[in-house]
């Protein structure tokens, strides 16, 4: 073991340790994978949602987000800072042990070889597209890697080639200033129009907010933050097109 990795790069393999921890409770496991998936700052490795955001997010009850909390802390996955509760809310971060196995795993894995038929090539597996009539369910491919060809209009054309994900959206309410600020700085670092031109704000059971892909901005390093440029690339272009549309009717008017 050649010691513990950042937090981003062991992600995937502290996940899937903890979905398969069988110590854990249903309720644990949920509310692990929520403020890890939804919250964790990648930056600081730290995360501090509220019990009753943790609460409404999961459908549990505030009591039950309390014990599960306790119960990840005392099983060795969360490290716990608990805050006052008046603008100080609990503080989370994958605990130093749970990173130093998760390293164990990521460095395991990176020493796999792959080893290929002798006729060459690579073998992938067959993507499925259509629904199955048994039971189960079927994982989407990685569109992260997948390339998508479309037709051209003309035979002799190089092929085109999209790659897209869709990227679910959060509220990020106003009130939140210092996620909204990275948000903006974030936005202004890539060149991207601020966070109101892009027309990301929008209000959710009367509180004013914005719609983002995330509550935080995503580390530079991360994959998610190529995926979140295409979408405010796509979501600038698509405005400006409307705009140019709105503009010509106009004239024509």
């Amino acid at each position: 073991m050649s010691g513990a990795r950042p937090f981003r790069d062991v992600k995937l393999q502290w996940l899937q340790q903890l979905s398969c921890d069988k110590d854990l409770s249903d309720s644990a496991r949920s509310v692990a994978l929520y403020i890890i998936t939804t919250h964790l700052n990648g930056h600081t490795e730290k995360a501090w949602p509220s019990y009753q955001t943790i609460a409404d997010a999961t459908g549990k009850s505030v009591k039950t987000i309390q014990r599960a909390v306790r119960e990840l802390e005392v099983k060795g996955w969360f490290e716990v800072q608990r805050g006052n509760g008046v603008g100080h809310n609990t503080e989370y971060r994958p605990s130093a042990a749970s990173i130093l196995r998760a390293s164990d795993a990521r460095e395991k894995t990176d020493k796999v070889v792959t080893l290929y038929p002798d006729e060459g090539g690579q073998i992938r597996p067959e993507r499925r597209s259509d629904v199955s009539g048994e039971g189960g369910q079927i994982c989407p491919p990685n569109l992260e890697k997948e390339k998508i060809y479309k037709p051209n209009p003309r035979e002799d054309a190089p092929p085109r080639i999209e790659t897209r994900r869709a990227v679910p959206l959060v509220f990020v309410a106003e009130t939140k200033a210092d996620q909204v600020e990275q948000w903006r700085n974030w936005l202004r670092r890539h060149g991207f129009p601020s966070i109101d031109a892009l027309g990301m704000r929008t209000v959710k059971t009367g509180k004013p907010g914005y719609a983002l892909p995330s509550y935080w901005p995503p580390d530079e390093t991360s994959p998610s933050a190529l995926d979140w440029i295409a979408f405010f690339s796509r979501r600038r272009d698509h405005i400006a097109a409307e705009t140019a549309r709105q503009s010509d009717l106009r004239r024509a008017s």
